[in-house]
């Protein structure tokens, strides 16, 4: 179980840990296992065919594992699908505490395929791991991250990935050249579990 806060030492960013029950699966991924689309999976939730749920504050409905794997039974939809739920991200920073708090981040969430690098070159693996989503330090020390995010966007095969910034200080100027460069948003250290976690999912989980 992770503590109840983090602190970026250098920076002075910090990190408040929620310790939460496993978010299950939202209903983009139920539909991607499922192989149907994420009406078909409401209607599933509201009809009371798939046990759903949702969190605290949110409108957003949710399935448990446990839930959706009865229901695959009964239906006779392969488990394995099971195994490709998982979105994927890439962190890169040169701090490696840094890295190892954020993955230890989306670690705790339960459902997410983490990979770090700590230099902006190395940022190129994001053509092989292709990720769901990348979140990127600008200040980087071998390369700035603006061009890295302009080097990701040439890709074809990157060009639905969403990318966040992440940065000391950025002003409102600074974020409408960020969206130029071909970010799809940004954080400011310091900045919480909940703010990082929900910026990410809003992102990749369009519903």
């Amino acid at each position: 179980m992770l503590s109840n806060s983090y602190i970026f030492h250098d920076t002075g960013a910090r990190l408040s840990a929620k310790s939460e029950d496993r978010k299950g699966f939202t209903t983009g991924q139920v539909a991607e296992i499922c192989h149907v689309t994420i009406p078909t999976v409401i209607k599933w939730i509201d009809s009371g065919r798939l046990k759903g749920f949702k969190l605290p504050g949110s409108k957003s409905r949710r399935v448990s594992r446990d839930d959706l794997i009865e229901f695959m039974r009964e239906n006779s939809i392969p488990l394995e699908r099971l195994d490709r739920a998982k979105r994927r991200i890439l962190i890169v920073d040169d701090d490696p505490r840094i890295l190892d708090l954020l993955k230890a981040i989306f670690e705790e969430e339960g459902d997410w395929e983490i990979r770090l690098v700590s230099r902006g070159f190395d940022a190129g693996l994001a053509k092989e791991f292709r990720p769901d989503c990348i979140l990127l330090d600008i200040m980087l020390p071998d390369i700035d991250g603006r061009k890295v995010c302009s080097y990701l966007r040439q890709s074809p095969e990157l060009a639905t990935v969403k990318i966040i910034a992440i940065s000391g200080y950025i002003s409102q100027g600074g974020f409408q050249d960020l969206l130029a460069q071909g970010f799809d948003d940004f954080l400011v250290k310091p900045f919480s579990n909940e703010e990082l976690v929900g910026k990410v999912r809003k992102l990749v989980e369009r519903e």
